[in-house]
């Protein structure tokens, strides 16, 4: 046997001719994130007009809308007026390209085994179940980083986060995690000892995020019905969204913390996640009455990716809410919570806590990084807001799980299933 067949399966030959669909399709959802990325904040249409030059208006040609190969052939500018085409659009659709297939290697190709990225599909999936099989997932990690990348982008250049990108990961992330279970050709096994109490399951195996029993599944019903509640009071103008006079304090050119009325707003914040943890815990207290049932594996996944969405979101507003109230000053963002309810949905409740603490360590080695160079270049350091660390964290967790998460289980003892 040779060293690469110690690390690749055993089909990696016939796979490999998947890899240029992969790269192209990479390339295409890249497309169309530049698109989402220049139109979402101005609240433009993202559909309509077609792609066309900023500057003399003038309608690219199919061959010119090309991915990647495009900007090449026009060699960044237009072919009507010749004003320059951003490098954005090209570095975009190839980095989508590359995410895009080194998630297909790793899920299809590299064995778990493997001293590099690999076994990012769950064991179940790789007891023989093919691709058509297993698709689902590898999509919802690509969706997830496509959505990552565009809200890092928009980010980094207006410092807001678009709810409609959390919504566009949370809502597949949502339907995926309830339909695998009933997958045609999946391998579902699960080990007995593994599963919550009132879980049905297999006997091998483990599924792809950390599983809910029927308490876990109340409280993230009750938890999303709360959500509506408090969207439906906002919308008939019984709550409001706070810090609706930002722009009046706070002038192009100022820090966002030089908002002066921080503790005031957070009344109107409050109030929103009060249906939230009323529904939460009432949840909890009518799930708890079933103990006892039959939860079949679907209903366990889906409320899995209920109470990781839950979950996510929760942190970054408790640390929001603790830290405005003690230092005066908005301490994160809404979007940042948005941002990581979004990825729970994806990968459960254990991994956004682990992104969580892990984001701040690559926040500061980016900080003295940025510091570095900035020094070195004799440039000004620009402030970077918290939600691209939290992106990078969260790209970390997912494809360093199998080493992140027993490690952090030794230390801190955290049982993966909720009863």
């Amino acid at each position: 046997m040779s060293g690469i067949d110690l690390y690749l399966r055993p089909f990696w030959v016939y796979q490999l001719i998947y890899i240029p669909f992969v790269f192209a399709f990479g390339s295409i959802v890249g497309s169309f994130l530049n698109v989402v990325i220049l139109r979402l904040p101005e609240h433009r249409n993202i559909i309509s007009p077609p792609s066309h030059c900023p500057v003399c208006k003038s309608r690219l040609k199919w061959y010119e809308n090309l991915p990647l190969i495009g900007w090449i052939r026009l060699r960044g500018r237009c072919g009507h007026c010749g004003a320059p085409i951003s490098v954005q659009y090209p570095l975009i659709e190839a980095v989508c390209a590359v995410f895009f297939t080194l998630v297909f290697v790793s899920a299809y190709m590299v064995l778990p085994t493997a001293p590099c990225v690999g076994g990012l599909l769950p064991e179940y999936l790789g007891r023989g179940a093919g691709i058509a099989a297993t698709w689902p997932i590898p999509v919802l990690y690509c969706i997830l980083f496509s959505a990552l990348l565009a809200m890092t982008i928009i980010d980094l250049r207006t410092y807001t986060i678009p709810i409609e990108l959390t919504w566009a990961v949370t809502i597949p992330a949502l339907l995926i995690h309830a339909i695998m279970p009933l997958w045609p050709g999946a391998q579902l096994s699960l080990p007995l000892s593994e599963l919550p109490r009132g879980v049905t399951g297999f006997d091998l195996g483990r599924w792809t995020i950390p599983l809910v029993g029927p308490a876990g599944l109340g409280a993230g019903l009750g938890g999303m019905a709360g959500i509506a509640v408090s969207a439906l009071l906002i919308r008939i103008n019984h709550l409001r969204y706070s810090f609706l006079d930002f722009d009046l304090y706070v002038k192009e050119g100022d820090e966002i913390i030089d908002y002066p009325h921080p503790r005031r707003e957070l009344e109107w914040e409050l109030e929103f996640l009060g249906p939230i943890m009323l529904g939460i815990l009432l949840g909890w207290l009518v799930g708890s009455g079933w103990s006892g049932a039959q939860l079949p594996l679907w209903a366990a996944s889906l409320g899995g990716s209920l109470i990781g969405y839950l979950v996510g979101g929760g942190l970054i507003w408790l640390f929001r809410i603790a830290g405005t109230l003690a230092f005066g000053k908005e301490a994160m963002g809404l979007g940042d919570a948005h941002l990581l309810a979004c990825v729970g949905a994806v990968l459960g409740w254990v991994d956004p806590i682990i992104v969580f603490f892990l984001a701040p360590f690559l926040a500061i080695g980016g900080i003295l990084l940025g510091a570095l160079v900035s020094r070195l270049v004799r440039g000004v350091a620009r402030y970077i807001p918290y939600g691209p660390w939290l992106a990078l964290a969260s790209l970390v967790v997912l494809f360093g799980d199998p080493w992140i998460e027993p490690f952090l289980g030794l230390i801190l003892r955290i049982p993966v299933n909720l009863p």
